[in-house]
């Protein structure tokens, strides 16, 4: 890692202390791996629902409303393929596949 003006002066490696927590940064949507996933699909259902059927108000919104909007927009899913998910079928279960929350 190069630092910037840390302690090591710029262009000088920085080391982590021991102990140290470091977070990767990645870019894009961050994955759910807990009991968040179901809330996550859940909030997935509510995007869709929202740019197929009827808009949600934003004080009626999931928390996770933006996070499950960005998965979409990854997902690269046209309005035809959403307005199929809108409903409980093996669609909806594909897109929480290609989405990575069907399990």
């Amino acid at each position: 890692m190069t630092g910037v003006g840390g302690p090591g002066g710029p262009g000088r490696p920085v080391e982590p202390e021991p102990g140290a927590r470091i977070i990767p940064l990645m870019p894009g949507a961050a994955r759910s791996s807990s009991a968040r996933r179901a809330e996550l699909r859940a909030a997935v259902d509510q995007v869709v629902a929202h740019l197929v059927i009827e808009a949600v108000p934003a004080g009626r919104r999931s928390p996770l409303f933006d996070q499950a909007a960005d998965l979409l927009d990854e997902a690269g899913w046209g309005l035809d393929e959403l307005y199929a998910a809108a409903t409980e079928g093996p669609e909806r279960w594909a897109l929480f596949r290609a989405l990575g929350l069907d399990s």
